[in-house]
């Protein structure tokens, strides 16, 4: 199994500039209807794009190599989505790609636009192990799109065994819930999305938005290794997000 890195989920501090970004952006985000449950668990507004738009997607650093490698890996997504991506130099940009060693993070969908000349993404350029690069692309572009992680859906079994994985993290099982260090760990790892708090249909655990799950950390023989490729159910969730125009229309 390649060695995880745990993304980042940058969430906006202004939770009603977040939805008015992403009503104004696009009106659909407006409603989760409940009898249009998509795949990917959501916040009470989603942060879809509008169909058919170019994201203009700006590097602010990186050699030429590590840009060549995110172009290729995010644009995986792109026959499954009626959007563009326009990759271009500078700060001018819908995204921001800042590369960002040891770690990788992102704002999701429209929150992005609160943010005005910062970074809203960052990538480690850890581009000796290709597909491990590619996979977090992906994860993170993911991230810009709209999904949340996929192990934190509200219906997901994982059968966690948490004192090895607290243990594994050197963490006491028994520590205060406000322990730093468990408080993150839960918040990357445990905490569940509340069902009435998100749209979802089945849980994927192919999904490229799902972490990698070790089986020392589970009862049983459970084990999630890092997925490297779009999952089936990634690629529909997207096209019906970002559906192309009815053909009579």
């Amino acid at each position: 199994m390649l060695k995880e890195v745990p993304c980042l989920i940058i969430k906006a501090d202004d939770i009603n500039a977040s939805y008015e970004a992403a009503v104004a952006e696009n009106p659909a985000n407006r409603v989760a209807s409940a009898s249009r449950r998509g795949k990917r668990a959501v916040a009470r507004h989603t942060r879809f794009w509008a169909p058919g738009r170019t994201l203009r997607i700006a590097f602010l650093d990186g050699d030429q190599t590590f840009k060549d490698a995110t172009i290729a890996a995010a644009n995986h997504w792109l026959p499954h989505i009626n959007l563009k991506f326009d990759f271009v130099e500078g700060h001018e940009g819908d995204i921001r790609i800042s590369c960002t060693p040891g770690t990788y993070w992102s704002l999701v969908g429209t929150d992005a636009l609160l943010q005005e000349e910062e970074p809203t993404m960052g990538l480690s350029p850890d581009l000796r192990a290709p597909a491990f690069f590619a996979a977090n692309v992906m994860h993170e572009f993911g991230h810009v799109l709209g999904a949340q992680h996929e192990h934190l859906h509200p219906e997901t079994t994982i059968p966690w065994d948490r004192g090895a994985f607290y243990a594994a993290h050197g963490v006491d099982e028994h520590s205060d819930e406000d322990h730093y260090v468990r408080t993150v760990l839960d918040g990357h790892y445990l905490q569940r999305l509340d069902a009435s708090d998100v749209r979802y249909s089945t849980y994927d655990p192919k999904s490229i938005m799902h972490y990698a799950i070790r089986q020392e950390w589970t009862h049983g023989d459970f084990k999630i290794d890092l997925n490297l490729v779009l999952s089936e159910k990634d690629k529909a969730f997207m096209a019906e997000a970002y559906p192309y125009p009815a053909e009579n229309e």
